[in-house]
């Protein structure tokens, strides 16, 4: 199956297009894990297990990254996410599903506020700053689901070709970055201004929202100047370009 009718199958870019369906996307990774480990587990939705998807990355992925030291979320902030994910779904209840899903939420003993590693599957490490700081826990929840969701999208098609390079600079003045991670920041950054315009009774500063949407604008440009796109990786930035600029088309010199 080409990207094309996979992203057609799939509905477009979860947390983006209004149309993404979550069933197809996690069927289609759970059999992508599957069939790099057929003797693993008997059924198919024991794939989707975080922790059993975790060892078998650490077994079979070709790059491997270290664990951040971490440990559990106590009992309290354990409460506090699962109620800022009931005020997610409450502001778009299309987006339960996406909430839904199986995930390690990990405790880091560093302030920053969260993380997520496309090689440590359905795993959210969250810091202290996640809890207390000026950003509300929803927007830092949004953000590192859509992480989530878009690897599901890379297990299944890469975004970059091969020998993409590795040097891209996210707005922030973070260097060193694949495509696939400014594609990532942008669709972090799509995903939470799309909550944020739902949700008309707990709004950010504006100061908060202009820079989501500068933040989204600039990893956009980036990937534009140089696109190494795979055919997802087209269909992924237009699906970006179009939540930013209200486009429907491709920009010149990129082709699906």
């Amino acid at each position: 199956m080409n990207a094309a009718a996979f992203f057609e199958i799939i509905g477009g870019l979860p947390f983006i297009d209004d149309g993404s369906r979550a069933l197809p996307l996690l069927t289609a990774v759970a059999c992508s894990r599957r069939n790099a480990a057929p003797e693993a587990h008997e059924a198919l939705t024991d794939y989707l297990d975080p922790e059993n998807a975790r060892v078998l990355f650490k077994r079979l992925a070709r790059s491997q990254v270290d664990e951040f030291d971490s440990s559990p979320c106590s009992k309290r902030e354990q409460r506090e996410i699962a109620a800022a994910i009931a005020r997610i779904v409450q502001v778009n209840q299309a987006w339960g599903i996406f909430f839904a899903i199986p995930i390690r939420y990990r405790k880091l003993p560093q302030p920053m506020s969260s993380s997520t590693s496309a090689l440590i599957p359905q795993t959210i490490y969250l810091g202290q700053q996640a809890f207390d700081s000026h950003i509300p826990l929803e927007e830092t929840l949004v953000h590192e689901h859509a992480h989530i969701w878009l690897n599901f999208v890379m297990e299944a098609y890469d975004l970059q070709t091969e020998g993409a390079p590795r040097d891209y600079v996210l707005p922030s003045g973070t260097s060193g970055k694949t495509l696939r991670g400014v594609m990532a920041a942008a669709h972090f950054a799509a995903a939470a201004l799309k909550f944020y315009g739902a949700n008309h009774n707990t709004l950010p500063s504006t100061e908060r929202q202009a820079y989501l949407r500068r933040y989204l604008a600039g990893c956009l440009d980036a990937a534009e100047q140089r696109p190494c796109f795979t055919p997802m990786g087209c269909l992924v930035f237009c699906a970006l370009k179009a939540s930013c600029q209200d486009l429907t088309v491709c920009p010149e010199g990129i082709q699906l």
